[in-house]
């Protein structure tokens, strides 16, 4: 059994307010990198390239992220225009509607989509876990488009559920011919010290059962993010010693099979962590001998970052999939895939071809998997 988490951000549409956030945070390493290459006196034509993409990045070139649309009322019928040079028109009269609408979401770059596809087609999993997914239509045109005719029919099963915001952060599950979902438990109704839902995302418990029979829980998570660090990891530490109960309720029922998995937003040393990793007996994949994944360029292969995944890998552990101890000395192999995730800084790691740019990037975050041998149930009865 073959199992993968990835915080894909979104397939084909991500909210604006996401999109604004997140330049928000990288403006200063942008104007830095863009200053650096500006007084460099000889330019190759990477660099241009650099300079171009850094440009739209940093709001410059502003058609790629224009937020609007026009509508316009030609005889009788509504035509859309994207991106408008300006947006000098607003609505007159109702019955003949000429201005421009406000769009919630921005599409995403198509050589993105495409990265995302060939980070899961190169990793193949049997199960696959996503965060951040807009809807479920779009799961299902991304697996009929992109990973069909690549990867054997695709996936034959495929699960979406929606968070408490409202801005396209749901959760997705994908999984190949004879996997099934048995049981699905959602957290979203849990409620937090203040009454509001503990869980901005979506916690979702699922009980898969594989070709042989095995059963295997997983509960995937997406934990809390915000501007105020302090009040984040007060919350995070909530929501990790909930999720912790719910693991512990499984193992006290005899479940030795269990996975937790997805995006928790700190790395490992963090005090919000503490009820999962230390507090349980859940073992992190990363640590399991047969880890593999394309170490850093250079003399930084052979460094180790406070809260990286682990030594030569620099990059900070936000992503997890933890497994209860059975799993964790069945698993055959494991490991990571950062070939679509654009390096702000050094260190460098190895990168597709089809990843020029920051634009390009399928995501700022892993995959992370682990392929993990189950023992057929048949077999061990007749032992």
């Amino acid at each position: 059994m073959k199992i993968a988490t990835y915080n894909i951000q979104n397939l084909f549409f991500r909210d604006k307010n996401l999109v604004k956030e997140n330049r928000l945070k990288k403006q200063d390493e942008w104007n830095e990198e863009l200053e650096i290459l500006f007084l460099k006196k000889e330019k190759n034509t990477n660099e241009f390239e650099r300079m171009r993409a850094l440009s739209t990045l940093l709001g410059f070139n502003k058609a790629p992220f224009e937020p609007y649309v026009s509508l316009k009322n030609l005889e009788g019928n509504l035509m859309i225009e994207t991106y408008p040079t300006h947006l000098k028109n607003k609505a007159a009269e109702v019955t003949k509607w000429n201005g421009w609408i406000e769009l919630a979401t921005i599409p995403i770059n198509k050589n993105s989509i495409f990265n995302k596809a060939r980070v899961i087609l190169d990793t193949a999993p049997d199960i696959l876990f996503l965060q951040e997914v807009e809807s479920r239509s779009s799961l299902l045109q991304f697996n009929d488009i992109y990973l069909k005719e690549k990867m054997k029919d695709g996936y034959a099963e495929i699960f979406f559920m929606d968070g408490n915001e409202n801005n396209g952060t749901g959760m997705g599950v994908l999984l190949k011919e004879r996997y099934l979902i048995m049981a699905i438990r959602s957290f979203s109704n849990e409620r937090d010290v203040d009454n509001k839902p503990l869980f901005e995302k979506n916690v979702i418990q699922f009980k898969i059962m594989s070709p042989i029979g095995v059963e295997v829980y997983f509960i995937c998570c997406q934990l809390a993010t915000a501007s105020d660090e302090t009040k984040l990891e007060t919350k995070r530490k909530r929501q990790t010693t909930k999720i912790a109960s719910i693991y512990k309720e499984l193992r006290s029922k005899g479940n030795k099979n269990i996975i937790v998995l997805g995006n928790f937003n700190a790395p490992s040393y963090s005090d919000s962590l503490i009820p999962l990793i230390q507090d349980t007996d859940l073992k992190d994949i990363v640590k399991q001998d047969s880890f593999e994944a394309d170490l850093d360029h250079g003399d930084q292969s052979t460094y180790f970052r406070m809260g990286a995944y682990r030594k030569g890998i620099n990059i900070k552990q936000k992503d997890y999939l933890l497994v209860s101890p059975s799993l964790f000395y069945s698993t055959k192999n494991c490991g990571l895939n950062r070939m679509a995730v654009w390096p702000s800084k050094l260190p460098q790691w190895p990168l597709y071809d089809s990843v020029k740019n920051e634009l390009d990037s399928a995501s700022e975050h892993p995959l992370l998997w682990a392929d993990i041998r189950l023992e057929d149930p048949v077999k061990l009865k007749i032992a």
